[in-house]
């Protein structure tokens, strides 16, 4: 059974909350045609009309999106479709976020508006950075930093695989900030959460850098001291613009108390600083305070981490390599046997019998 064939089998008909900007898929069109193969009827299987790619501004679903990636990518037997689509993306597939972005004068201010406003441009992409790296990639961790991609949506249970959107994703994000740090912007690796089909010197020559596959985020590492650089590419006339409409728009909300716990644990669920305690001190709260926020929201610590957990695991299954003991520390799990126990109530099955199915 083909891709075509799970997507018809599988294809939820409820309406799905995540969208995002239909500038998300700029090049689409011109990279199919390229690769000689009619993206019309894959457009209208998914639900996404071409005037809705002729404006930048048309919300369009990320479920479909995802879904029309990875069997595009299939089609027209391109395994780096992802990465030839972000080649035709740059600043300003962002809309008013990208004009907020260039009035940033560091990138550690282009990382914190991406990380509390990327939702200007879509509901379900996440990027922050993790200034205390703990992943084995560097002997000197302390002077690293770690920018992390995801996209988190709501329902990702009938989501197949992800990985033309991770790479996209990634790949723009790159584009993005290299653009805004001009030479101050040095790669130093890039890590996927995905066995990528595409050959791995694909991704070094796209990246220009070291390209690491199966591992917890796809993220990208840079040297810490860049963060607080000041940026050439600043745009001084936009900054007071640029403030004056954060203030009225965004700066008396602290974000979705769910969306903060969410994006901490997912930074350190493969540690053990991934409980409620800890949590709740990275966010200057007090346990018993994040516990009532979180009732008051009708939810709990647990139960997003669950979530996390579920949607994560059904990732790593279709799209990663990883072994079942790896996948068990990433996901935070003491050994593999407490995954096999957590898989089976979940889903009524073990991680191997799941990773059959899904595949």
């Amino acid at each position: 059974m083909n891709y075509s064939d799970l997507t018809d089998v599988m294809h939820n008909k409820n309406v799905h909350e995540d969208t995002v900007h239909s500038s998300g898929l700029r090049g689409y069109i011109e990279v199919m045609q390229q690769l000689g193969t009619d993206p019309l009827p894959l457009l209208g299987k998914h639900g996404i009309k071409l005037k809705q790619l002729q404006d930048d501004n048309a919300w369009i679903s990320h479920y479909a999106v995802i879904q029309l990636l990875e069997e595009s990518a299939q089609q027209a037997n391109c395994a780096d479709l992802g990465l030839r689509i972000s080649r035709y993306q740059d600043i300003t597939i962002l809309g008013v976020l990208g004009l907020i972005l260039q009035s940033a004068s560091t990138l550690r201010e282009v990382l914190k508006y991406c990380s509390d406003l990327l939702f200007l441009h879509g509901s379900a992409p996440r990027l922050y950075f993790n200034e205390h790296v703990t992943v084995d990639l560097f002997e000197n961790s302390h002077d690293i930093v770690e920018i992390v991609f995801d996209i988190q949506l709501h329902d990702a249970t009938n989501i197949l695989s992800k990985r033309q959107s991770m790479d996209l994703g990634l790949a723009v994000c790159h584009r993005v900030m290299r653009y805004l740090s001009g030479d101050h912007y040095q790669l130093l690796k890039v890590t996927l959460p995905h066995s990528p089909i595409a050959s791995l010197n694909v991704y070094k020559r796209f990246f220009q850098a070291e390209v690491i596959a199966d591992q917890q985020h796809a993220a990208l590492y840079l040297h810490k001291k860049v963060l607080d650089t000041t940026l050439d590419s600043t745009d001084h006339g936009l900054r007071e613009i640029v403030d004056s409409y954060l203030e009225q728009n965004f700066r008396s909300h602290h974000g979705s108390i769910i969306n903060r716990v969410r994006h901490a644990i997912r930074i350190h669920l493969s540690s053990p600083k991934a409980n409620k305690t800890d949590i709740a001190y990275m966010l200057a709260m007090h346990p018993r305070s994040l516990q009532r926020k979180l009732h008051e929201e009708g939810t709990s610590f647990e139960l997003i981490k669950d979530q996390l957990r579920q949607q994560l695991l059904l990732q790593y299954l279709v799209d990663s390599q990883a072994s079942m003991s790896q996948i068990a520390s990433v996901l935070g799990f003491s050994e593999q046997s407490a995954l096999s126990r957590a898989c089976k109530n979940w889903f009524g099955m073990t991680p191997r019998q799941l990773r059959k199915v899904r595949n």
